[in-house]
């Protein structure tokens, strides 16, 4: 059954690598019919350089994963979504670099037509496979051990999946009690002569309070009929699926909380974002910009262009975090966050935070890797240690690169921090990122900083 499965998930590979190569190549026909041989080699190499790209998009998605474990066709579009953009973005810069041979509207025709024939595909695949499970075929038969919550979740979870292709066949436990997850087959030490009997593929330990010697006999009972066994493990509730597993050498360890940037591809993708980024700011426009702003402030006030002001970093590392000075030079910026009504602010500096200009030489702090372009904004020191008092996990938020913009400050929670609830808020926000990073949301986020600046913010003073 399982190696049914595996087939299925080489099919669905095979298939998005041919439309990704039967769209090119339909794509750059119609858009150059009369010289459509015309640069074989260049146009070969963009083929290659594409099909790469989408099978490194899809595996690091995890697209091609154990289809029966993830929610569903919708979020299959989604990452599709997501490599028809990076498949986009390839052809942007080949084009650039090699400087040749396809037009400006071929991004757009591809990326369309991409769409249109990948939703086509995988709705038919989809519907495809939802009609074999139908007729019985692709099914994981499973049993459960236990009728309590776990065993309860599990059943309601497949029950109102169908798409997952799972069937219960019923349950063991030691006492027949009234269940809504299938039929009792008997207590659990009956477990070995049934499955001599039955066809069954996987067995799910679902038994509230189970001891490390009653996995062991069950286990070796259902290892001797050569089938899988799984343990939905007790203190499944009390994390609310934040948990995961990870292997530590040869010890398996249980992680409290899930941390996308902790792999190593997705450190590169976000790293790789802040530099880009960083420069397309630091030199299409600071370059200009800071002259400009510098200019204005040593005439508006005396004192420095920049200030600078020791942060917590990622690893709770300080580094020095550089603004455009936006106040009069005064003995408590260390110590108190600008209020509405700060007289410490200049009239440049009043529109300098408005517009959020002020934040533009962090930039040079994500270009050294002391920020990132997204992420927890950092506190004053001062900030610090009086919010470490009132919140239990605040320094959670230290285990990743602060930002000049993150989750918090574009629901609401920039600026001035008024009372404990606005910090409390702050911080799950923050951690929610952690959590919950990806790529698209870090741009999810830029645009709706750049959103909320042109709307105006309550709170940019």
């Amino acid at each position: 059954m399982q190696q049914y499965l595996n087939k299925i998930s080489l099919v669905r590979l095979i298939a998005d690598l041919s439309v990704v190569a039967l769209t090119y190549i339909v794509c750059i026909y119609c858009v150059q019919p009369l010289t459509f041989a015309y640069n074989f080699k260049a146009k070969f190499f963009l083929l290659i350089i594409l099909l790469f790209v989408w099978f490194f998009s899809g595996t690091s998605n995890k697209l091609y994963n154990e289809h029966r474990v993830r929610p569903g066709f919708s979020l299959e579009i989604y990452k599709t979504l997501k490599g028809i953009i990076l498949l986009a973005l390839s052809v942007v810069v080949v084009s650039f670099f090699s400087q040749q041979f396809l037009p400006t509207n071929f991004v757009f025709i591809y990326s369309a037509t991409l769409l249109f024939c990948f939703a086509t595909e995988k709705y038919i695949i989809h519907r495809l496979v939802l009609f074999l499970r139908s007729q019985g075929y692709n099914l994981r038969h499973v049993i459960l051990l236990g009728h309590g919550n776990s065993a309860q979740q599990f059943y309601d979870l497949i029950t109102n999946n169908p798409h997952l292709g799972y069937d219960v066949v019923g349950y063991f436990d030691n006492e027949d009690k009234e269940a809504l997850i299938g039929p009792y087959l008997g207590k659990i030490d009956g477990i070995g002569a049934f499955l001599k009997t039955r066809p069954i593929n996987e067995v799910i330990v679902a038994t509230p309070g189970i001891t490390i010697q009653e996995i062991e006999d069950i286990t070796y009972v259902v290892d001797k009929a050569g089938i899988r066994v799984r343990i939905i493990p007790d203190f499944h509730f009390q994390f609310y699926n934040r948990y995961e597993f990870k292997q530590f050498g040869n010890i398996p360890t249980v992680s409290l909380r899930k941390e996308p940037l902790e792999e190593t591809h997705n450190k590169f993708i976000k790293r790789t974002f802040d530099i880009v980024f960083s420069l397309m700011v630091l030199l299409l426009i600071c370059s200009w910009l800071y002259p400009l702003i510098a200019i204005l402030i040593k005439t508006g006030s005396k004192g420095p262009v920049l200030f600078k002001q020791k942060r917590l970093g990622r690893d709770r590392k300080e580094f020095w975090c550089y603004k455009f000075r936006s106040m009069y030079v005064n003995a408590v910026s260390d110590k108190q966050m600008a209020k509405k009504g700060d007289s410490r602010i200049t009239p440049i500096g009043r529109i300098l935070r408005k517009t959020s200009l002020d934040e533009f030489p962090q930039f040079w702090n994500v270009l050294k890797g002391d920020m990132s372009i997204v992420g927890p904004r950092p506190h004053m020191s001062i900030q610090n240690e009086q919010y470490q008092e009132i919140i239990n996990n605040y320094l959670v938020r230290q285990l990743i690169k602060p930002g000049i913009t993150g989750w918090a400050q574009v629901n609401g929670y920039r600026g001035e921090i008024e009372n404990d609830f606005d910090i409390k808020s702050r911080v799950a926000y923050d951690i929610w990122y952690l959590e919950n990073w990806s790529f698209f949301l870090d741009i999810k986020i830029i645009y709706l900083t750049v959103w909320n600046i042109f709307k105006g913010e309550e709170k940019a003073y």
